[in-house]
């Protein structure tokens, strides 16, 4: 009976893997370089399968809420891509690929592959120095490499190329919010973990009844991290916080491990978090000013600008005295999608001005 019990599981187990099987799409993903892209088909794809977040764009009401529920219950995840054609096209980079897609992933794999992609895969730099030093504690950028990659983010920046971030001047204006140009470009990196860590120790010492202390051999190693997640092209902190940690040991090195050691791990696991609290507002609110007194332009503009990768909803504000404010959350900058836009869209445009988050067109 047992060993009947014992076949029957492992036929279910089989038929359950079994039932999980990707779907094969092709699709034409567009972006500013490859890495971009390779990041928009991978989306359509998912959205091709799926089909519930396509319809997502137009929620203007509790947007974020809906498309939580959206990806929680529906978005898949890519598997194998196979690249049919690539080059640049009118200034933008064209992939055509045949990718894999699981319509049925386990709750686990929903809920890692949601902030990538809500965010839209970034590409992520990790540095953690030692206090104000250029010195790399290299097992905490591992630990927390290793937990985004467990996450399925795939373009964690290699640490020889982070190790190049050894400018003084430049880290404190990063970690201090002050804008650095060209920054995100030269490291071709998102998001920066950027983070300072300061480890000390003390000898453990108990009463010995006498008015004195006795020397035990061991010390306490502490250890104290704050660190920054940073958005490299505007240069904004996007979540902070601070770690401290522990450890007991025979002599200040062996204390001072056992702290490191558990702050790898404890830092992994703050990052982790934050990363799923960035990925759950990743979008960025735009704002277009269309300069025009047809409002059949302006409804045909917001169209083109809610089939654009990364575009999640358009929202027509206002059209009076031959002006439009149309409202944008995008998980793509706004030079990107401006970039994006002139060579999808419907309408004639002239870019007036750019400022921040909003552009100005003359249609």
């Amino acid at each position: 009976m047992k060993k009947f019990l014992s076949f029957a599981a492992v036929l279910i187990i089989a038929l359950i893997v079994n039932v999980a099987e990707a779907k094969e799409v092709t699709v034409d993903g567009t972006g500013t370089d490859r890495d971009s892209a390779l990041r928009d088909a991978r989306r359509l794809a998912v959205e091709q399968v799926v089909g519930t977040f396509v319809d997502s764009r137009t929620l203007t009401v509790n947007y974020m809420f809906e498309l939580d529920s959206i990806y929680t219950k529906s978005t898949g995840f890519v598997g194998k891509v196979t690249i049919l054609s690539e080059g640049v096209e009118n200034g933008l980079y064209k992939i055509r690929a045949t990718i894999d897609v699981s319509d049925n992933p386990s709750p686990e794999i929903l809920r890692q592959v949601q902030a990538v992609m809500a965010l839209n895969d970034p590409r992520i730099a990790v540095a953690v120095f030692k206090g104000n030093s250029t010195v790399h504690e290299e097992a905490i950028e591992s630990a927390i490499m290793d937990r985004l990659i467990s996450l399925n983010f795939t373009h964690v920046i290699d640490p020889n190329v982070v190790a190049g971030l050894h400018n003084a001047q430049m880290l404190n204006n990063l970690y201090n919010g002050r804008p650095v140009s060209g920054v995100g470009s030269s490291f071709g990196a998102d998001f920066i973990v950027l983070a300072k860590c300061n480890t000390t120790s003390k000898d453990i010492k108990i009463p010995n009844f006498k008015g004195g202390y006795l020397d035990t051999g061991l010390n306490d190693g502490r250890t104290e991290l704050t660190a920054k997640i940073i958005r490299l092209d505007t240069g904004d902190i996007l979540e902070t916080f601070t770690v401290e940690t522990s450890g007991i040991g025979e002599g200040t090195s062996t204390a001072e491990r056992e702290a490191l050691k558990n702050m790898a791990n404890q830092a992994a696991a703050k990052v982790d978090e934050k990363f799923r609290r960035i990925g759950s507002r990743s979008s960025s609110g735009l704002q277009i000013i269309a300069i025009t007194s047809d409002y059949n332009k302006v409804q045909a503009l917001a169209n083109d600008l809610r089939n654009l990768p990364g575009v999640q909803s358009v929202y027509v504000r206002e059209h009076n005295g031959g002006r439009a404010i149309l409202d944008v959350d995008s998980s793509q900058s706004l030079d990107t999608v401006m970039l994006l836009l002139g060579s999808r869209s419907s309408v004639n445009f002239v870019i007036e001005s750019t400022s921040g988050s909003t552009a100005r067109l003359r249609l």
